[in-house]
């Protein structure tokens, strides 16, 4: 009934950075969860059984593979064992994501309908209400959309070109507001039939990317593309704000496969292996909790420690008088005394020294502050809204992308900001 599943998770994430630069963006940290993994699971939940990631390159794959492996461990912390293998690329350096649906069928031997779905993509589906609707209009492929609302900016996605009866005529990229042909954008969530193995076949070197190249060459000519118009949740983890986003999304609820273990008071999570050591100071009032937190395993947590609205990954260490606000703290942070974190983001193994501020509250223009993997941010500094930071050993790289403006340096890292167009 529920088809297998092929993962596209070639892209250098370059929007992301600092927290990809030594990671695929699809396992950057979502509340302790790889973005991926949380996407598997709701997968996987519904009756997915078989997945092959359409990884290219050494640190795509290898990442992806050492997280992963065959996939014993996802599925037994589903509780699941009717289940294959985790499938992998192997070594082929694909032109696209296109390039990839074709070579992995082919190599894995796909001849039956394919799920295809984007790495950094969060989605809240009815999969079983998705196949049939798939099944009942018989067409090549298959489109999850999603309405967007007016309020929302519409222009950095495809919109799709629609009859009544829900059949795709093509695809608009990045519309001007007011000329969009509806408020359905592509969701990068993709069923197709079996016969697209001859469709690829057919176009050749010309099936790349397949919202570039294949879907276009499927409207034009004549081949049945569907739209299904989803209710659910759905977010493209692109940018250091949307990673935010779902991160708050997790939190208050409305991600529903978000794994919410461990509760410990109405949307407040606290992993016993924390909760031993900090229960009597909560109690007392020495900390406090606010709106909704979660804090992983084997943290430190210290008298005089706000959180509020927040995530703080496992095995952290939050010294005396911090307070935390509607921000993202991942596992192996150190976030040393009177640190102010105001609606940011900290990545793994980053020591924030003391007297530090990290935003502000009231405000601003939507962009946040983020902190990299493996910083020493030195005492007594202030990081503005939009502002990242990242071991200076990575600023070429960062540069090199055409992508970023260097706002200063210092004896250990970067400071730079997503140019303004």
């Amino acid at each position: 009934m529920f088809p297998q599943v092929l993962a596209t998770v070639g892209g250098s994430g370059t929007r992301l950075y600092p927290l990809t630069l030594e990671q695929p963006k699809p396992l950057v940290e979502l509340c302790d969860t790889a973005i991926i993994a949380i996407l598997f699971r709701v997968l996987a939940s519904q009756g997915c059984r078989r997945f092959i990631l359409g990884s290219k390159g050494a640190s795509n794959t290898l990442n992806l593979s050492n997280y992963f492996k065959a996939g014993e461990g996802f599925f037994k912390r589903l509780g699941i064992n009717d289940h294959e293998d985790f499938c992998y690329q192997p070594l082929y350096d694909d032109q696209g994501s296109a390039d990839s649906l074709r070579y992995c069928m082919k190599y894995y031997d796909v001849n039956d309908d394919l799920l295809v779905v984007s790495g950094d993509n969060l989605i809240d589906i009815d999969l079983k209400s998705f196949v049939e609707f798939h099944h009942a209009h018989k067409p090549v492929l298959t489109v999850a959309l999603k309405e967007l609302g007016q309020e929302e900016s519409i222009s950095p996605y495809g919109v799709a070109r629609l009859d009544e009866d829900m059949r795709i005529r093509g695809f608009v990229e990045k519309p001007k507001k007011g000329s969009e042909p509806s408020r359905m954008i592509n969701t990068a969530f993709y069923l197709f039939s079996p016969k697209i193995r001859d469709v690829l076949q057919e176009m050749g070197d010309k099936g790349r990317d397949i919202g570039g190249d294949l879907i276009p060459y499927l409207t034009e000519n004549g081949y049945s593309v569907y739209g299904y118009p989803i209710s659910g949740y759905w977010i493209d983890i692109g940018t250091p704000e949307r990673l935010h986003q779902a991160a708050m999304d997790c939190l208050s609820g409305r991600v529903r496969h978000f794994d919410r273990k461990y509760h410990y008071r109405p949307h407040q999570w606290i992993h016993p292996s924390t909760l031993s050591k900090i229960e009597d100071h909560l109690k007392s009032g020495d900390i406090v909790l606010k709106g909704n937190v979660s804090i992983g395993r084997n943290c430190h947590i210290e008298r005089g420690v706000v959180i509020e609205n927040s995530h703080i990954g496992h095995t952290s260490l939050i010294e005396r008088d911090v307070e935390i606000k509607d921000s993202m703290i991942m596992s192996f942070a150190n976030i040393q005394h009177m640190v102010a974190v105001h609606r940011a983001i900290v990545g793994r193994h980053s020591t924030i020294e003391e007297h530090s501020i990290l935003g502000a509250n009231g405000a601003g223009d939507g962009r946040i502050p983020v902190i990299g993997e493996n910083v020493l941010l030195p005492a007594e500094s202030m990081v503005a809204r939009g502002t990242r930071v990242a071991p200076l050993k990575h600023s070429h790289s960062i540069l090199a992308t055409g992508r970023f403006v260097e706002l200063g340096i210092d004896e250990r890292n970067i400071y730079f900001a997503e140019k303004v167009h």
